[in-house]
């Protein structure tokens, strides 16, 4: 029987990957080892993994030593750590820090990167990055509506009615809608900008109104990302954007290019003609960002507009994102365990698969390795 443990993220990081229900789901599949106050900052007591049937673990090292499967969220630096011989899944992020790979590279080391997990059928209830996406595009519009100087709803009192805010969402993909209906939801006037056409019908199902414009790269095996466009395209593209900022009480941004930095959307010219007191939350600033004025982990103040850039808003809700992520990784691996002989001509654990036996064998990953050299 596999033994499987999970890893306490580092100082700050509030999600765990397997609460309490998931242990108990792997009961007669897997010992599960938990180290010690893993679940604690996300809302999940020790004494619930225990109850669950979960080993608990005083230490990172025990926990390396007594598994054979190490769960995390996020990569982590074990160079010199005893990992031989131990497979680790997580969302690793290596198409944009491909350089982290090198950390893994010990004999018989065995990685999945669930962020590269196919958009498919077969694969959706893998999809780690819509569970984070979704909480991410939620909590951006409280993070918006909390600093907005505006009421999101309109408001009818005895001193007059206050209009509804107005929104700007600029990316339709995951996040990008959870924050159209979220916003709709508490009352606001929405306006959305997805370079995939494919996009319009959904924004316009959740009442918000779809911005055209002509000329985008819409390439359908993106998996539901933004292309790669043109600069010329990019360039009209801010020349409407602008327009549309002018007037927007909140702007969300959400578009990300797997292993690309994030596009530039919105530019300093356009922040400046932004009204005072209005508010952009850019949730691609772990990637670069989509404002030309982000500073990531920060509250950037411009011209009187607040720009935003948290690179883990997902965690400002970690009690529901770690349930979310759990089941995700459930599925991943009881997958992995119905079809771990079929490692390489699997379409979703090949597709995961960045080290092998201690060597770099994923094809994206290796192409950005050999950029960077």
């Amino acid at each position: 029987m596999a033994r499987i443990g999970v890893l306490k993220e580092p100082t700050g990081g509030k999600l765990t990957v397997l609460t309490p229900s998931g242990a108990e789901r792997l009961k007669g599949k897997a010992e599960v080892l938990v180290q010690r106050d893993a679940g604690r900052a996300a809302g999940y007591t020790n004494k619930a993994y225990e109850e669950a049937g979960a080993t608990l673990v005083d230490s990172e090292e025990a926990l390396l030593a007594g598994s054979d499967i190490v769960l995390s969220y996020g990569y982590r630096d074990l160079r010199n750590r005893k990992i031989q011989g131990k497979t680790f899944i997580g969302i690793f992020n290596f198409l944009w820090q491909p350089e982290h790979v090198g950390h893994y590279l010990q004999p018989g080391v065995t990685v999945h990167s669930l962020d590269l997990i196919p958009r498919s059928t077969l694969a959706q209830s893998m999809d780690v990055l819509s569970s984070v996406g979704s909480i991410s595009g939620y909590q951006a519009v409280l993070l918006a509506a909390e600093r907005s100087l505006a009421t999101v709803p309109m408001i009818t009192s005895a001193g007059g009615t206050l209009r509804p805010a107005k929104f700007l969402v600029m990316g339709a993909g995951v996040a990008g809608l959870q924050a159209i209906a979220t916003a709709r939801r508490l009352g606001a006037v929405v306006k959305a900008y997805d370079v995939r056409k494919a996009s319009k019908e959904e924004v316009e199902s959740l009442g918000a109104s779809f911005i055209e414009i002509e000329g985008s790269v819409d390439d359908r095996t993106a998996g539901g990302y933004a292309t790669q466009q043109s600069e010329e395209f990019l360039e009209r593209v801010r020349q409407r954007i602008h327009e549309e900022a002018a007037g927007a009480d909140v702007v969300i941004t959400t578009a990300r290019i797997p292993g690309k930095r994030a596009p530039l959307l919105i530019t300093a010219d356009m922040v400046n003609g932004m009204k005072p007191g209005a508010v952009i939350v850019d949730i691609a600033a772990a990637t670069g960002g989509n404002c030309a004025l982000t500073e990531p982990d920060q509250a950037v103040v411009h011209n009187e507009v607040t720009i935003l850039g948290p690179t883990a808003i997902e965690s400002s809700c970690a009690y529901s994102t770690s349930f979310l992520l759990s089941n995700n990784y459930i599925s991943f691996i009881q997958y992995l365990l119905e079809h771990q002989e079929e490692l390489d001509s699997d379409p979703i654990l090949g597709a995961t698969l960045v080290v092998r036996d201690g060597r770099s064998v994923n094809e994206r990953v290796l192409a950005l390795q050999g950029a960077a050299q």
